[in-house]
């Protein structure tokens, strides 16, 4: 008997073990629905988009930023101010190179993938761009419920900035301070404190993203250069550098020759960091990153 029963445990595991856990197929109406949508954005049209996306749909990007469906139209258009001459690579079902299908699984799920190359030609800066991206899509009945995009997103951000700069109204600020090293510190006192002041940096302020110091050949002049995205981060380094472990060596070990604010900066900031003898400068040209 238990001979019996291992037997049948055996053969229910192979039946089981045989049957395929999801179907793949690339010539199917929602592969060449997926399809029609890159005809579409690539005509810089969206009317289809709103057709075959769910008013309930969820778009979430590569930085894991989720949007509805009525923001997720609006970055479509966006992309359509940023760049001309949008273009995707056929898909033909060889598996070679840019491809779409997609998967209808035991349990009732059905996602739809692409993976391609997008290519085209900033508005802004002019430079032509192509990068390689992958989009899943998750369908409910005939409307796609999910959208999960992953690609690196550095054109986009950069097209986006020259943009804001072309327009002046890019809400980027930064600091420009002229320092003397005090007596008493040498080159590696100086950089020991430099670690200090980086790793608190990165630790605490995310949205900061440039901190440089520059040294002279003689380690007697620095030029500090700091960035940040927006005058909401740069007062919130003014109060962590108050507030903080750093204020009172650095003061100890450099004397601020000059200060300057660059950039579109709020009032509320110039107000907060006014006791420090800013000199504040606005974006009349070029671009900033």
């Amino acid at each position: 008997m238990k001979k019996l029963l291992l037997l049948v445990y055996l053969i229910l595991t192979v039946i089981s073990c045989s049957q395929p856990f999801a179907k793949v197929d690339i010539n199917d109406e929602k592969s060449v629905i997926i399809n029609k949508i890159f005809e579409e954005v690539s005509a810089e049209r969206t009317d289809y988009l709103n057709e075959v996306f769910s008013d309930d749909m969820k778009m979430v990007n590569s930085k894991e930023e989720s949007f509805n469906k009525k923001e997720f139209i609006a970055g479509i258009e966006e992309m359509f101010d940023l760049f001309d001459d949008i273009k995707f690579e056929l898909v033909n079902g060889d598996a070679n190179g840019s491809e779409i299908e997609t998967n209808y699984y035991s349990n009732g799920k059905i996602w739809s993938s692409i993976w391609n190359n997008f290519s085209a030609t900033g508005k802004y800066t002019g430079q032509k761009v192509k990068f390689p991206f992958h989009i899943s899509y998750q369908w409910e009945n005939d409307k796609i419920i999910e959208e999960f995009q992953f690609f690196d997103m550095y054109h986009f951000e950069k097209e986006a900035n020259a943009k804001s700069s072309k327009n002046l109204s890019n809400e980027k600020v930064g600091f420009i301070l002229e320092l003397s090293v005090n007596k008493g510190y040498t080159l590696d006192k100086v950089k020991a404190l430099l670690e200090e002041l980086t790793t608190f940096m990165r630790k605490n302020e995310p949205d900061a993203y440039d901190y440089g110091y520059y040294i002279s050949q003689n380690s007697k002049k620095i030029t500090l250069i700091e960035k940040y995205k927006n005058s909401e981060a740069a007062i919130l380094h003014a109060d962590n550098f108050e507030n903080g472990p750093n204020m009172k060596p650095f003061l100890d070990t450099f004397t601020i020759k000059s200060f300057i604010l660059i950039g579109n900066s709020t009032e509320q900031l110039k107000t907060r960091i006014k006791a420090y003898g800013v000199e504040p400068r606005v974006l009349a040209g070029g671009w900033t990153n």
